[in-house]
């Protein structure tokens, strides 16, 4: 299955931004992005999906959901609870568990 393009893309009514729902490391991880703007699978110059989250693993930890600003999706997120049910709904769906919180390479 190639991972460099979603799995899944969702878009809500009232959401200006897509979940898109990638695979890493065979674990499942969404990322808020706006659409006004390339979308990380489209930037190709800058390398692929697979690349970017290796070169964010060796910076700092992260797990299954981001924001649009490359940030931890948190309780205090708007979309928390929405994305957390996509998310879900897509381990279920596709069969695949999602990431879970892992720390920088040491």
């Amino acid at each position: 299955m190639k991972t460099e393009y979603p799995l899944l893309k969702i878009k809500d009514d009232g959401n200006p931004f897509v979940l898109n729902i990638y695979l890493f490391q065979n674990r499942l991880i969404g990322i808020e992005e706006d659409q006004a703007f390339l979308q990380l699978f489209e930037m190709d110059d800058y390398g692929t999906p697979t690349e970017y989250f290796y070169w964010r693993y060796t910076k700092t930890g992260f797990s299954n959901l981001l924001d649009v600003k490359g940030m931890a999706v948190l309780p205090d997120h708007p979309r928390y609870k929405h994305y957390r049910l996509y998310m879900m709904l897509a381990e279920l769906e596709l069969k695949i568990k999602k990431r879970e919180w892992r720390y920088r390479l040491r």
